[in-house]
């Protein structure tokens, strides 16, 4: 089942003709971990548990492995990751605080081995 399409962070997403766009498979998985894990818990009003919160860690004294432990954790709600697969989380940090992240996992519609990456 196509599902809209938005871009965590924007607006909905829109297509070639203007209208709202769709997306489904692994390219619906991708947005909903983003969603996930920038979501702070307790902004979704029907499930206070649901997200990561990792906007919050910006500016705040965190380790590289915090991260990854949040995000690892995270993965294991994800309906569209295939738990029957290995989750790869690395998180690296520079001297002035930014953290890359690079997950890679396996895509529970797809079948298919999905990176994402992100910095904080």
């Amino acid at each position: 089942m196509a599902v809209l399409s938005h871009t965590f962070g924007s607006d909905l997403d829109l297509d070639a003709s203007g209208s709202l766009a769709v997306v489904d498979g692994a390219t619906e998985s991708q947005q909903s971990i983003m969603r996930r894990l920038f979501t702070n818990p307790g902004a979704y009003l029907w499930h206070l548990d649901y997200g990561a919160g990792l906007p919050q860690a910006v500016g705040r004294s965190i380790t590289a492995a915090e991260i990854q432990g949040v995000v690892s954790a995270q993965m294991l709600e994800e309906d569209g990751v295939d738990q029957s697969q290995p989750v790869s989380t690395s998180v690296t940090g520079d001297a002035i605080g930014n953290y890359d992240c690079t997950i890679t996992y396996t895509d529970a519609a797809t079948g298919t081995v999905q990176p994402l990456s992100f910095t904080l």
